[in-house]
């Protein structure tokens, strides 16, 4: 046990020379990561503010759509139980025109919906590149872009929500 320590503590003496001291090897670093932050916020300066608000409004539409999500969930486990429920009974296939017409626009909000969510996929990564290649300009553009689809994509949510309900006021009768 006590050679591992020596061991260690020969290790860690071959790397600090012993003419340097503590301070001047942190003052070191701290002046080059004072340089890197300041080419860093040279190139971004003019747009963060531009960067900071269509996050702010990324994060906002996010997490509006995510709770519409997440009530739609609960709503497809209802459905499913209804129809399971009713399976037994077949009472559903006296509705069966109307479930059917009902299915059809569900699926049509669904479709709708991938086909947005594509879009944002290929924003995101589009971003990501701007952001890698310091291309800040572009970078705002594409926020934006995402934002108005996640804005775009929130009525369909909420229609696709309506129309969940309405299946189930169908079930249930």
């Amino acid at each position: 046990m006590i050679k591992k320590h020596i061991l260690g503590a020969l290790a860690l003496s071959m790397l600090i020379p012993l003419g340097v001291s503590a301070q001047t090897l942190t003052t070191k670093s701290d002046t080059k990561a004072a340089t890197t932050t300041t080419q860093k916020d040279s190139a971004k300066a003019p747009y963060a503010s531009q960067i900071k608000l269509e996050k702010q409004t990324i994060k906002t539409n996010n997490e509006t759509n995510q709770t519409i999500k997440t009530a739609i969930k609960g709503k497809l486990v209802q459905v499913k139980t209804l129809i399971a429920q009713d399976k037994p009974n077949k009472t559903l296939k006296a509705k069966k025109d109307a479930l059917k017409a009902q299915r059809a626009l569900i699926k049509a909000d669904k479709t709708a919906l991938k086909g947005i969510d594509v879009k944002l996929v290929a924003d995101k990564k589009i971003a990501k590149t701007d952001v890698t290649n310091k291309n800040y300009a572009a970078l705002v553009s594409d926020l934006n872009n995402i934002a108005s689809l996640q804005t775009s994509k929130t009525p369909i949510l909420q229609k696709l929500s309506s129309d969940l309900d309405t299946l189930i006021s169908s079930l249930s009768k």
